[in-house]
């Protein structure tokens, strides 16, 4: 008789639930959020002209395709988000997460990069991909706002470059059922491998602000 096998994900990027409904790869997703982004129109020759979203203080998703604005940063064509930042107060912080989908050794995601600016529209900070923190499915940032940020009035949110790409490792472990006359057993097997975490055009993005109050419920 056949064995039959069974396979267990020990550590993965991501857990699929979808059903029979086929599982897009990395490589697809980066794909259509490409020709996306290829088609989108430039939203403007000055920062200031882009639609602007008030700094959602409740926990946030927001989703970046062909619907989001595109620009240009440093070079590169990119679907972003330009966030009001209420005048300064206190202190308080911006934490940024965007997860991965795809399969197991191929998935993508949004890479934010973020660029601060003050009232004028003249960029007080940068921050790129290489200071983004790894949460195992997850790429997460937090913007804090200080005294000494009082300034700053605007952050837009845009993609990374496409080679951004990042490689991670993952264990697969596989239970492979045998049976023997009347005897049923499991072999446990496994195997160490990389996975490709692409850098995608478009994604959800998560924001939470920590430190400000939440509007009352009516």
């Amino acid at each position: 008789m056949m064995p039959l096998k069974l396979r267990l994900i020990a550590f993965s990027i991501f857990v699929p639930l979808m059903g029979c409904q086929a599982v897009p790869t990395g490589g697809q997703i980066v794909s259509e959020g490409v020709v996306a982004l290829q088609k989108a129109p430039l939203c403007c020759e000055a920062l200031a002209g882009a639609k602007k979203i008030p700094l959602p203080l409740t926990a946030t998703d927001i989703l970046v395709d062909s619907s989001s604005q595109a620009r240009e940063f440093d070079g590169n064509k990119a679907f972003f988000m330009l966030v009001e930042l209420p005048v300064y107060e206190k202190p308080y912080s911006i934490i940024l997460t965007s997860s991965a989908k795809g399969v197991i050794n191929d998935s993508a995601l949004f890479i934010p990069k973020v660029s601060v600016y003050d009232s004028e529209f003249v960029a007080t900070r940068k921050y790129d991909e290489n200071s983004l923190r790894n949460r195992g499915n997850s790429l997460e940032r937090t913007v804090f706002i200080n005294p000494q940020n009082r300034s700053e009035r605007y952050m837009a949110i845009y993609g990374s470059n496409l080679s951004a790409s990042i490689e991670r490792p993952y264990s697969e472990v596989t239970y492979t059922t045998v049976m023997v006359g009347t005897m049923m057993f499991n072999m446990v097997g496994g195997r160490d491998d990389k996975s490709t975490l692409r850098s995608s055009p478009t994604g959800t993005l998560h924001i939470e602000v920590k430190g400000l109050e939440k509007p009352q419920a009516k």
